[in-house]
């Protein structure tokens, strides 16, 4: 086996992998090719810190590094981990970490995160090994919208700039990788956002991906909530775009969102573990 980046390799074999490798996934999936490279993009994932293994120089296991800067920190995350079938048992993902963690090192990253699935012991155990800590639970749902909103106070319209110290002061925790400010920031023309207002104040908004059918953002004013705001923000989207909507690792901490998506009837279909590992102290 050898390991190297995935600075040379084409996206074609890093879909094969990808593909075989959630084939029997918890929840299995494939994605065209297209697909794969607009989830690198907002991953925002580099090939340089990103690992493939080759046996006889055919990639059969990768991990796809983002990297970003968040509050002055450099940060890594981990947008997927593939090892095929029949390579799985002999520790791959263990030595792809003990290969690229003293890179990851050299070039001054403070710390990497991920998701994995709760149910996903034998992916758990194999971070854990590595270092890794979990930081939180997260909650994944998914429904049919059928609600209306009797709001008729507020005014929604569409969000033009985000102001992110105001739109921040609405969150009760803060968003996972995916859906994070500086990942929207990078994908304000892929996505739609509406705004809430009454008398000209911003008190609410939703960012909504089209193609994915997701929700990366939804936030209310702590003192306009329970009053149909989300609601009415949320049936203007169901109206233009239809009413099937998901919405990944919301915190389960913020019983506010959490709550709220159950009151629409959505499903938590998939819970998540947020990992983290600190190289900052290494």
């Amino acid at each position: 086996m050898n390991f190297k980046s995935l600075e040379s390799v084409n996206s074609k074999d890093i879909l094969d992998v990808f593909n075989k490798s959630f084939a029997d996934y918890f929840v299995p999936f494939k994605l065209t090719e297209d697909q794969l490279v607009s989830k690198m993009t907002s991953d925002k994932i580099n090939f340089d810190l990103s690992v493939g293994v080759f046996e006889n120089e055919k990639l059969i296991a990768f991990v796809l590094h983002g990297f970003d800067t968040i509050n002055n920190q450099k940060v890594v995350y981990n947008g997927g981990t593939g090892v095929v079938s029949q390579n799985r048992g002999q520790g791959i993902t263990k030595k792809m970490y003990d290969y690229v963690l003293p890179i990851l090192k050299e070039k001054g990253i403070d710390k990497i995160v991920l998701e994995v699935i709760s149910k996903n012991t034998p992916a758990i155990k194999s971070y854990e090994k590595v270092g890794f800590k979990i930081t939180r639970e997260l909650a994944c749902f998914k429904g049919v919208f059928t609600s209306k909103s009797s709001n008729t106070i507020v005014e929604t319209t569409e969000l033009q700039n985000y102001d992110w110290d105001l739109m921040e002061s609405f969150w009760d925790i803060h968003t996972t990788w995916q859906n994070s400010k500086n990942v929207l920031n990078d994908l304000k023309k892929d996505n739609d956002a509406r705004a809430a207002y009454i008398n000209g104040q911003l008190i609410g908004y939703a960012v909504y991906n089209p193609k994915s059918k997701k929700i990366q953002q939804i936030a209310i004013h702590k003192s306009f909530r329970k009053k149909g705001i989300a609601t009415k923000l949320m049936s203007d989207l169901a109206e233009q775009y239809g009413s099937s909507f998901s919405v990944i690792n919301v915190d389960k901490k913020s019983n506010h969102l959490t709550g709220f998506f159950k009151s629409l009837g959505f499903e938590c279909y998939i819970e998540q573990l947020e990992m983290e590992l600190d190289l900052s102290k290494n």
